[in-house]
């Protein structure tokens, strides 16, 4: 059956590390993507000097979490290191939000938050006492350290990279306005859409979970959609959905 995003036009507002996988689901429903990266991912102000060094004992801790598939990344390395060393006498419990975090770490994990909210992981996350590495980008409230401090651990932040904010180039105002879809995964891409083009948008919007819904609501943006799981996949089921209603 013929995919309802067939022939239609879709903003994608990813960093363009992030896009191929996204773009090829959307190609391979007949639709034409329109790229216009709103954010890009960047090494912390210190090079990532504090990150690297606090990761590189990260077994002295009782829990490493972590909340995105981009701090996933950055701890992987560390992980798989020390296990190809053999040489750490003790591993911390590791706790993900979501399962994309959880496969970008490339080792067994005890917790994944379901769906992908630091809120679902701060409700089920244990009491205790001892210590928590919480790996996170620069953008992320202290919810998740509040809450795991009030549970009785102590808890060590440190910032695994940063989230820049992109201006799209002037070439690409015109196709993104003039498009039939915009995807917005994160609360940073409803930030960098509102800061390059306000309240204008496409007629169909379709937020990746509650938390980029309500940043880009309260922005002013109509969002037409939520997709009920923090996969791609759904992501572009809803967009379908949406779609197919219009057409009946």
């Amino acid at each position: 059956m013929a995919s309802s995003l067939g022939n239609r036009s879709v903003v994608i507002t990813r960093s363009l590390a992030q896009n191929e996988s996204l773009r090829h689901l959307l190609e391979a429903r007949g639709a034409d993507v329109v790229e216009v990266p709103l954010i890009a991912i960047a090494e912390p102000d210190d090079d990532g000097r504090e990150r690297d060094e606090v990761l590189q004992r990260f077994h002295e801790f009782d829990w490493l979490v972590v909340t995105s598939p981009n701090g996933a990344e950055r701890v992987a390395p560390f992980l798989s290191a020390a296990q190809a060393a053999g040489d750490a006498t003790s591993y911390p419990a590791i706790a993900a939000v979501g399962d994309a975090t959880a496969r970008s770490l490339g080792t067994a994990v005890s917790l994944v938050a379901q769906p992908a909210r630091a809120d679902v992981l701060a409700d089920i996350f244990p009491s205790g006492h001892g210590s928590v590495l919480l790996v996170q980008g620069n953008l992320a409230d202290n919810t998740l350290s509040q809450a795991l401090t009030a549970k009785g651990w102590t808890v060590n932040q440190v910032v695994a990279y940063h989230t820049v904010q992109l201006r799209p180039a002037p070439d690409m105002v015109e196709p993104a306005l003039s498009a039939n879809v915009l995807l917005l995964a994160s609360g940073s891409a409803a930030t960098g859409w509102f800061e390059a083009f306000g309240v204008a948008t496409p007629p169909v919007v379709i937020a990746l979970g509650p938390s980029t819904a309500k940043v880009a609501e309260a922005l002013g943006l109509d969002v037409s959609a939520v997709a009920s799981e923090q996969t791609l996949e759904s992501l572009l089921d809803t967009a379908e959905r949406v779609l197919e209603s219009q057409n009946h």
